[in-house]
Formats: structure tokens, sequence, C-alpha cells
């Protein structure tokens, strides 16, 4: 019997398969770290590139925030200037009324009437002045109750007052004004 010695062979195959399972294993860990890199290197540039995105979203963020807050601004503006011209028609409005009222007073006092003082608060009249007699005085109520601008006239007190040793009536007189 012719005997072979197979041990030999066998180790041998076996430090070859060692051999082979080393190099396998020692060229997985270079592609799994040339792999790795490489993700890593991808992942890197991206990270940058999504970095500089949001520096520049940032950037046009606070430009849009300056944006609204000139608009807001700008829109305050406007309503206080609206709120201006709505004030400056009332009283252009107001100043005509007054003018009107003052123009129509003016067409009805009778001679012999001077006023101290006349007021217009609203909607209402008030006249302080000075009559030579008691008849001077009442036409001058007439004529104001049929005047197309006021109604309700009235008077509020009339007295007697010496001024310069002449006898003259002092009055106080309420009306209201018509609206237009």
């Amino acid at each position: 019997m012719i005997r072979i010695n197979l041990l030999n062979l066998r180790e041998d195959r076996k430090k070859e398969n060692r051999r082979q399972d080393i190099s396998v294993s020692i060229l997985m860990g270079v592609l799994t770290i040339l792999i790795g890199g490489h993700l890593y290197i991808n992942v890197s540039r991206e990270a940058e590139i999504l970095q500089k995105q949001l520096t520049l979203k940032k950037a046009e963020d606070v430009k849009l925030t300056k944006k609204v807050g000139e608009i807001k601004n700008l829109e305050k503006k406007n309503k206080e200037l609206k709120k201006k011209i709505r004030i400056v028609e009332t009283l252009n409005r107001n100043r005509l009324n007054t003018l009107k009222v003052m123009e129509e007073v003016s067409i009805q006092i009778p001679q012999k009437i001077w006023f101290k003082s006349l007021q217009k608060r609203g909607n209402v009249v008030t006249i302080n002045g000075v009559s030579l007699d008691d008849q001077t005085l009442s036409v001058f109520i007439s004529r104001l109750n049929h005047s197309e601008k006021f109604k309700n006239v009235w008077l509020q007190q009339s007295k007697q007052i010496l001024s310069n040793k002449v006898k003259l009536k002092g009055f106080s007189l309420y009306c209201n004004v018509v609206k237009e």
C-alpha cells in the first residue's frame, strides 16, 4: 500500500484559503474605506452646498423682513395721512359752514345791534351783544327765525345796561344751525 501524504496538501489549501480570506478581507476593508471616503466627501459637499444655500436664504429672509417692516411703516404712514386728510376735509367743511353762518348773520342783523361775541359750537350758535332797544332785538330774532340757515332761536337773557349814559339792551341768544 502506498501511502500519500495528503496533510501537506490540506495544509497548503488551508493556508491558501487563509491567504484568500485575508486578501478578501483586506480588499473588502480597502473597498469599504474607499466607498466610505467617497460617500463622506459627497455628503460633505452636499452639506457645504446646503449650508451656503441656508446662508443665502437667511440673508434673503433678512432683506425681506426689512422690506416687510418698510411696507408696514408705509401702511402706517398712509393711514395717518388718510386720517389727516379726513381731518382737513372736515375742517374745510366746517370752515365753509362757519363762513355761511357768519354771512347769514351779517345779512340778518339790523342796524343798531352790536355783537360782543359770536360763538359756534357744533350746530349751536351763541350770540352776545347790545341792542339800542327791545324792538330792534325783536326784529333781529324774527329775522333769524325766518332765515333758512337757523332754527329754534331763543333769547337766553335780556337786560338793560348803561353805557356812556345811554340806556341799552344787553342780550344773549342761542340758535341752531340747519345742516345742509
